[in-house]
This record gives structure tokens, sequence and C-alpha cells, in this order.
């Protein structure tokens, strides 16, 4: 996950960002049981917070000074405890995003669905073999492939799973036409197949 930023946010700014944290954790309570620090921390920061940035509003300098200095506390707790929500979340957007926090870029992306696969090309091994080699275009964050194929005209697919890019498909019977289709396998477990691709084999 993101940690907190305070260096951009401007007081108000700040003040929305600690009330968005504490409203989404209260609403959302029974996924975060036991947070450190408590919101009960958290909402007594919170609330010193929201007092001193009203009497700083009238320019005195004392207030001020007070402003800035239960302003790094609460700073302070939202800090601890996106600890806290980090070790909960275990990098899962979904969980970050509930304690009102921003996932990082790379959380947002290991739950994004898995795309189409694509560039699915057809050959063969050497004429009177009867195997068919499928290629599909890599995809880095891929756990594995699955790769399907049917007689053509026919309903039932069967699927074959492999961890590479490239797969020999064997005991075909020849001068029939079939089916291809591939599939990448992310984090997500969503099958996502490309497009057919029709070949007979020799």
């Amino acid at each position: 996950m993101t940690k907190p930023n305070f260096r951009c946010k401007n007081a108000t700014e700040l003040l929305r960002y600690a009330e968005q944290i504490f409203q989404k954790m209260v609403e959302n309570e029974e996924m975060f049981t036991d947070p450190v620090p408590s919101l009960e921390t958290l909402e007594n920061s919170l609330t010193a917070y929201r007092a001193a940035f009203a009497e700083a509003s009238f320019r005195d300098q004392r207030a001020v000074i007070l402003k800035g200095q239960v302003g790094k506390e609460l700073q302070e707790v939202i800090y601890r405890l996106s600890h806290y929500v980090d070790a909960v979340a275990q990098g899962n957007p979904a969980i970050i995003v509930a304690a009102g926090y921003r996932p990082s870029e790379s959380n947002t992306n290991r739950i994004d669905r898995t795309p189409k696969a694509e560039n699915v090309r057809v050959s063969h091994i050497q004429v009177g073999l009867g195997i068919i080699r499928v290629r599909v275009q890599p995809w880095t964050p891929a756990r594995l492939y699955r790769y399907e194929y049917r007689k053509k005209g026919t309903e039932a697919w069967t699927g074959v799973l492999h961890s590479k890019s490239t797969i020999e498909l064997r005991d075909l019977e020849k001068l029939q036409e079939y089916e291809f289709r591939a599939s990448y396998i992310g984090r997500d477990i969503e099958l996502n197949f490309s497009d057919t691709v029709t070949a007979l084999v020799v």
C-alpha cells in the first residue's frame, strides 16, 4: 500500500484524510478487529486536531503552534495505523481501500481481471506425427496457462494446464479439424480465453 504522505496535504486535507480513515474503519470494523493504535486513539487525536484547527482559524499564534503539534501527533497515529492495515491486508487492495488508505499501483494491478490471451498461434511439429504446437503471447504475471482444444463441431473442450506459453498437444486424430484456445491463469483465477483458432491435424 502507499504509505501516507503528509507533505502534500494542507491542514484541511489532513483533517479530511483522518476523518475518512476513521469513518471507513468504523464502517468495516469486522475486518479490523484489533487495530493498533486503537480507533479510540485515532478518534481522540482527530477530535483534538479538529479543535486545534478551529482555534487556529482565529490566527492566534499560540493556537497555530498548538495546531501544528497536534497535527504531528495525528500524522503519527495515521502512519502507525497504516502498518497495521498493511499487515491485515497482505497486499489486498480491497482491504486497504476499506480502511480509507490508498493501495499502491502494484497492489491495484494484482486484482485486475486477467487479460484476454492474445496472439494464439498453431503449427505442426512435423507432417504425419499428429502433434500440434500451440503458442500464446506470454504474460509475466501468469501463474499457469490453460490450453483447450476440441474437434470442430463438438461441444466439450479438453483442457490442459501448463507452466509455459508454448505447449505440444499429442494424440489428436489426423486429418481432423480442431479448435484451439488459451487463457492465462492469474491471481484472480478467472479464465479469459483467447479467440478460437482452427487447424487441420496432419
